[in-house]
């Protein structure tokens, strides 16, 4: 906390900057500075943000700390200008206080550490210059003229091989997850700067939920803003079997020819009449071509991606569109382990 010079300590700077922050409050230009300065909450705020930030430099490698920067830069345009003054409706120091507690929380983030491994965050900040027309009339971007594409991507500072192997394969399936979810999934990206797109603010997160020595599971979580009716939120989960050195297959967890496919696209297709009949026309299948619905279930239930492995039981959850409209996506479908002992494979540890 940068503390106001001593010989600036007049009372009447003790009135109205009694509370410093991160920044020089005697300098304070914008309104949001300055509401900062002049309440204890959000300057305590400040300091923790503060620090979080600090942390995660500290703990990066050297050639991250331009990026590092750059996200932080990033999300002070953004803090401003999601907090203006003058909104009866939303007082600037309570949408600082909000804003601030998001920005904390995703800090605190980006050093996590799991059975003695770390693992801390890549910012990756891209732009692309927009058209003329790439942008509607009215609407507002994360860098004004650019498109945005913004990632943080876990890594692990170790060399040994399994390490490495994993660095590259949560890269490779972020870069696929965002190509999914917001290009051409038959024309694979090769990397980030291919996935930039005028006109468009996309957001893309990986965070590693957890690594119980031999697998790490993480969720890649992507939010497209192609500035049109709404932005959409996607997510897909990644689990990487460390000692094998390639991604979770659904052999791992199930039994081969057991029938627990056809048995959990069964159980999907009950939970999902019971779950979107009402709002789809009496029939949540008229969602879907012809035909089409047996397929689409066929894909969920046999893809890790839409899995989340929780101690509760095995989850399945919906990416919008996927099984119905924006707003009608359902609740995760969750399955008690006991309902699948007799799929699982006899090697699988239940997650604790």
């Amino acid at each position: 906390m940068r503390k106001t010079p001593l010989a600036l300590s007049l009372p009447f700077l003790l009135c109205t900057l009694a509370h410093a922050a991160s920044f020089d409050c005697t300098k304070a230009k914008t309104v949001q500075e300055k509401a900062i300065c002049v309440s204890p909450q959000l300057s305590a705020a400040d300091d923790q943000m503060a620090a979080a930030y600090k942390a995660w430099l500290a703990a990066a490698q050297p050639d991250w700390a331009a990026g590092i920067r750059q996200n932080q830069l990033v999300w002070l345009r953004t803090r401003d200008a999601s907090c203006p003054a003058g909104d009866a409706n939303n007082p600037i120091e309570s949408c600082l206080g909000n804003i601030y507690k998001l920005r904390i929380d995703e800090l605190q983030q980006m050093v996590q550490h799991f059975a003695g491994v770390t693992f801390v965050s890549q910012a990756i900040t891209l732009t692309a210059r927009d058209t003329p027309d790439s942008v509607p009339a009215g609407m507002s971007e994360i860098t004004p003229g650019f498109g945005t594409l913004e990632a943080l991507l876990p890594q692990v500072g170790l060399t040994a091989p399994q390490w490495a192997a994993w660095n590259h394969a949560v890269e490779n399936a972020a870069i696929q997850a965002v190509n999914t979810f917001t290009g051409d999934a038959k024309k694979p990206a090769q990397d980030w700067s291919s996935l930039v797109l005028p006109g468009v603010d996309d957001v893309m997160t990986v965070s590693v939920d957890g690594f119980d020595g031999k697998m790490v599971s993480a969720t890649i979580v992507n939010d497209y803003d192609g500035h049109g009716a709404h932005p959409v939120e996607n997510s897909a989960k990644f689990y990487w079997m460390l000692d094998k050195q390639r991604a979770l297959k659904p052999e791992d967890v199930f039994l081969p020819n057991s029938g627990w496919d056809t048995w959990m696209e069964q159980r999907l297709d009950s939970y999902l009449h019971k779950a979107l009949d009402a709002q789809s026309d009496g029939n949540y299948q008229s969602w879907f071509p012809q035909g089409g619905a047996a397929t689409a279930l066929q894909g969920i239930v046999t893809n890790p991606g839409d899995w989340n492995l929780q101690p509760v039981g095995f989850s399945i959850f919906f990416q919008p569109y996927q099984v119905a409209c924006y707003a009608c996506t359902p609740d995760p479908m969750i399955i008690p382990w006991s309902d699948l002992k007799p799929y699982l494979q006899p090697g699988f540890v239940l997650p604790q």
